[in-house]
């Protein structure tokens, strides 16, 4: 009779052991690489959104300044619109004076045009009835996009000519292109695009007004469901599909003075690359540690399957009257060793993920430096050993924010606090949200004098600035500077918060500092 086909012992502990931890490091990769590429997606989503709102409140901006300028000239055109030297001598004074036009015309109520500057060759010409139309609502517009007499396509924010009476008397325009090195196209386009990103501009009529294709620019986009939700004045995020088929993450936001809408995009495919080669590291960086891994089962596997061997021939003689009980049990004590090794490998990978998770430097509320962050941080300022100086900054009575507006008024605040410090920060500045309503800012290279001054400037900002929902606050700041020798940055920091701390209790909305020892 032939014998049974038997796995020798060792072999099979091997071989368990072996894909036990092979199999365990494929699905902590793939788990790992899920929750990443989610969270990639949605840190993009934001930051697109973020940028797209940012652009859209420059624009308005841009849009605000042009209306102001015009303001100006229709005033001093409305005194003498009868004089055509002086009306071109005006309209010269604005060109110019600023470079947010490329022409300027005066038109009469009848959309005659009257006066123009530059000289081109569209005096005496009339507007389009539907241009007509729409100025007649006698307030300042900006007309849709519309191609000029010399084949540029263009854009003309007007404003109404009225006199000291009343009286309705036209309006002034200024022309701006929309294709090559125009005013709009600077402001739009001095931004970096990376990994395929770009930002592209529509009017009401869903038809392009900047894109860095300038091949685009005039082009109408149909069935683009974040362009709908922009011109519905919706501001947002999503993913979506392109008109060439490409998957993106779109951040959205609308123009609401001109109904216009700003959409910045990145391809999901350069997030999932740059994903992919993160990854590739940390697969390259643990083969050592998983050969190691590997080489220390094949020595415990071996002896681990002796004296289960030797238990397993005793068991063959049960019956054996001298059969060593207590050995089966060790046999037993032997197996719960072995899952209790498979168990302590499980929490050791379970730990590589929460240190890859836990791996993100930035405060969820505010975008700035966390803890984590400035370890890193300090440890190089330290090698660097560049002097320094610390403000610890605290918002005055926040809890009363809380209390008074709600959580989410508090959270609105820090938010608006630390883009406000950002805004004044030089670009080696390191700000950091330590905890709570307190703030921590490093400026390198910086005495303790010109971080006094920074305190003070910065505190002032705050004092006049208008936080969301019309709250005013105040903050205390606590200054303090290293420069190396025996005294630490942590001792530093201390420092900084024993300042924080006398301006809190000498009065608040002030500026404090205490000189290292």
């Amino acid at each position: 009779m032939k014998r049974a086909f038997r796995v020798d012992l060792k072999k099979l502990i091997l071989a368990l052991a072996t894909c036990g931890v092979l199999l365990t490091s494929i699905n902590t990769l793939f788990a790992s690489y899920q929750v990443h590429k989610n969270a990639f997606i949605k840190d993009t989503l934001h930051a697109n959104q973020v940028y797209a709102t940012k652009l859209a409140q420059v624009t308005e901006l841009f849009l605000q300044s042009v209306n102001s300028q015009l303001n100006v000239s229709a005033y001093h055109i409305s005194k003498r619109l009868d004089d055509l030297p002086e009306v071109n001598r005006e309209l010269e004074r604005l060109l110019n004076q600023t470079n947010s036009f490329d022409s300027l015309v005066v038109v009469n109520p009848q959309g005659k045009i009257v006066a123009v500057k530059p000289d081109l060759n569209v005096l005496g010409k009339s507007i389009s009835f539907a241009q007509l139309q729409k100025v007649k609502q006698q307030k300042p517009i900006v007309l849709d996009p519309f191609m000029s007499p010399a084949g540029n396509l263009m854009v003309s924010p007007t404003y109404p000519i009225t006199s000291s009476e009343g009286e309705y008397m036209g309006f002034v325009a200024g022309g701006i292109y929309l294709q090559g090195k125009t005013i709009l196209n600077r402001l739009l386009g001095r931004h970096h695009y990376e990994d395929g990103s770009y930002l592209y501009v529509v009017d009401g009529h869903s038809q392009i007004l900047y894109h860095i294709d300038e091949n685009r620019i005039g082009e109408k986009v149909y069935g683009n469901e974040v362009i709908e939700k922009v011109l519905e004045g919706h501001t947002g995020a999503s993913e979506i599909v392109n008109s060439a088929g490409i998957q993106m993450i779109a951040g959205f936001a609308p123009i609401p003075m001109t109904g216009w809408g700003v959409v910045s995009q990145r391809p999901i495919s350069s997030i999932l690359n740059e994903l992919g080669a993160t990854h590739r590291t940390v697969i390259y960086s643990s083969i050592p540690f998983t050969i190691l891994i590997l080489a220390l089962i094949l020595v415990v596997g071996i002896q681990i399957a002796k004296p289960l061997t030797l238990l397993a021939k005793q068991l063959a003689t049960f019956n054996n009257k001298q059969t060593d009980a207590t050995r089966i049990f060790a046999w037993y004590f032997e197996a719960a060793n072995l899952k209790h090794t498979l168990l302590q490998s499980n929490r050791s990978v379970r730990r590589v993920i929460k240190a890859l998770d836990t791996d993100r430097k930035t405060d969820k509320l505010t975008s700035l430096h966390n803890r984590l962050s400035l370890e890193h941080w300090l440890g190089n300022a330290i090698r660097g050993e560049v002097g320094l100086s610390v403000l610890a900054i605290d918002i005055d009575h926040f809890k009363s924010i809380n209390d008074v507006y709600g959580h989410s008024a508090g959270d609105c605040v820090l938010k608006e606090l630390a883009a406000l410090m950002m805004c004044k920060a030089r670009s080696d500045d390191f700000i950091c949200r330590a905890g709570g309503e307190e703030f921590l800012m490093f400026l390198p290279n910086i005495v303790l004098g010109e971080a006094v001054c920074i305190a003070e400037r910065l505190r002032k900002q705050v004092f006049e600035h208008t936080m969301p929902q019309g709250i005013k606050i105040t903050v205390s700041i606590g200054v303090s500077h290293w420069q190396g020798g025996t005294t630490t940055i942590e001792q530093t920091i201390e420092l900084a918060d024993k300042a924080l701390y006398r301006a809190k209790q000498t009065g608040r909305n002030k500026s404090c500092y205490i000189d290292s020892v």
